[in-house]
């Protein structure tokens, strides 16, 4: 399940909730150190999705919104098996196309 499917699962037995997903390529310590990286925040209410931009964005973090949560919610599960794959390829130093010598 994704995570808002989740949380409407556990929630929406006792109520109808409203939710905002939110994902990027930002890092705790980007915002620490004002690089201003980008995330998204998506819901199918979008209204809900201004308001949170509103309230969340600073001069240290840029938020754009969108109303594709499936989309949001795959993009960032995905781009992390991505970014383990990568860090795998460095880390067996696979990642360049040289031509070995016999």
């Amino acid at each position: 399940m994704r995570m808002s499917e989740l949380i409407r699962a556990t929630v929406a037995p006792r109520m109808d909730p409203h939710l905002t997903v939110l994902s990027g390529p930002s890092f705790a310590r980007e915002v620490a150190l004002a690089t201003r990286p980008r995330s998204v925040l998506a819901s199918e209410d979008r209204a809900l999705a201004t308001l949170v931009q509103r309230e969340f964005s600073s001069p240290t973090l840029r938020l754009y919104t969108s109303n594709d949560v499936v989309g949001v919610e795959m993009g960032g599960a995905l781009k992390n098996v991505i970014a383990i794959a990568a860090g795998v390829v460095q880390g067996l130093d696979l990642g360049t196309t040289r031509r070995q010598h016999c």
